[in-house]
């Protein structure tokens, strides 16, 4: 009998046991942004860079909570085509590899752009004949090399100007006002590529409504209305709880100010009546030179997250909520900004808890 009253008392302790570990997995389950996004039509997206994934807590990481990835330099020209006409793409094959590994969609960045260039594409300048080889022939080869297997690429990486005036919207760049029709050409090559991929337009400081993203607007209302091939917008968001114009760090790094809600939601709006898919691209929140205590920071900061997601699940043509890099370990604006989800030991910090309780209660908008 004694035998007997130990045998259940053994099976008692293993059935507690194991449904203590299965509550467990399910509350793991249930922290995966990655699952909790899918349910809503979404993407929750990253940068990841090629050089970390020897790192296993960010490749586990990476792998868990992300159904979409954007290489962070893996893919730009002067990785792709670091000598004229000589193409590699370890780095950039490195990441397609790991999102099908990861069974996650590959978001290409960028095929034009007028910084992060190699020196031969520089030494161009004001030769718009060999400019324009150069640029079809980089797109060919590059979105080419993808065709079939991109969800999308951005195309052209913020062309416009951060003072657009109604006559000179456009920087002043390696490619204008050279090649004047360039952000033309290059949506052309791109469809040429991949007629099948989505084609981005991709920018900051045009959260909101403001003269830059008025700008924007109209540049691919335009492009539209001729016939040109563009599919998306990207809005970057690299945002700054304290950022003024006087401030250096600000202003160097191109941070935004924090728009209204109701003015990231008109401006999403905006793109979308014109038939186009909205991706916040970049998304990183700034807590550096902010008032308040530490737990303030992380607080006020976990409302922004928590602001342009709802502002992207308003609608339905906003298919992507991304962060640019998800560690604060790895941060390009520096530790010492706190600017993603995770901490530096890849813990979840409120902002990380926010996106998780708005994704878990929201409805899919259809």
């Amino acid at each position: 009998r004694d035998l007997s009253k130990c045998a259940v008392m053994y099976s008692s302790s293993v059935r507690t046991l194991f449904m203590l570990l299965l509550a467990a997995t399910s509350v793991a389950d249930e922290l995966r942004l990655r699952d909790l996004a899918s349910k809503l039509n979404i993407f929750v997206g990253t940068a990841a860079g090629a050089n970390k994934l020897s790192d296993g807590e960010y490749n586990s990481t990476l792998k868990d909570q992300f159904s979409l990835v954007t290489p962070e330099n893996s893919c730009k020209w002067l990785a792709t085509e670091p000598g004229e006409g000589k193409f590699q793409f370890t780095d950039c094959d490195l990441i397609y590899n790991t999102t099908v590994k990861y069974n996650q969609s590959f978001r290409g960045h960028n095929l034009c752009w007028g910084a992060y260039n190699p020196a031969w594409l520089n030494r161009l300048a004001g030769n718009r004949s060999a400019l324009e080889t150069a640029l079809k022939r980089h797109i060919l080869t590059v979105a080419g090399r993808y065709r079939g297997k991109a969800y999308a690429w951005d195309v052209v990486n913020e062309a416009v100007s951060d003072h657009p005036d109604g006559n000179a919207n456009l920087k002043t760049s390696i490619w204008y006002p050279t090649v004047p029709n360039y952000i033309d050409m290059a949506f052309q090559s791109a469809f040429a590529a991949d007629p099948k991929t989505k084609l981005f337009y991709n920018d900051y400081a045009a959260e909101g409504l403001n003269a830059k993203s008025n700008a924007i607007y109209g540049m691919v209302k335009s492009m539209i209305s001729r016939g040109i091939p563009i599919h998306g917008i990207g809005l970057q968001a690299h945002l700054s709880l304290a950022g003024s114009k006087e401030d250096r760090y600000f202003r160097d790094w191109k941070l935004s100010s924090v728009p209204s809600y109701d003015d990231i939601v008109a401006n999403v709006k905006r793109f979308a009546d014109l038939g186009l898919e909205v991706h916040f691209t970049e998304l990183d929140v700034s807590i550096r030179g902010s008032q308040g205590s530490e737990k303030d920071k992380l607080e006020k900061q976990a409302d922004i997250y928590s602001r342009v997601l709802k502002a992207c699940l308003s609608n339905s043509r906003c298919k992507n909520y991304e962060v640019w890099g998800f560690t604060d370990k790895y941060t390009w604006l520096g530790s010492q900004n706190q600017p993603d989800l995770f901490d530096v030991k890849y813990q979840p910090k409120p902002c990380f808890d926010a996106v998780v309780n708005i994704l878990k209660n929201k409805t899919a908008v259809v």
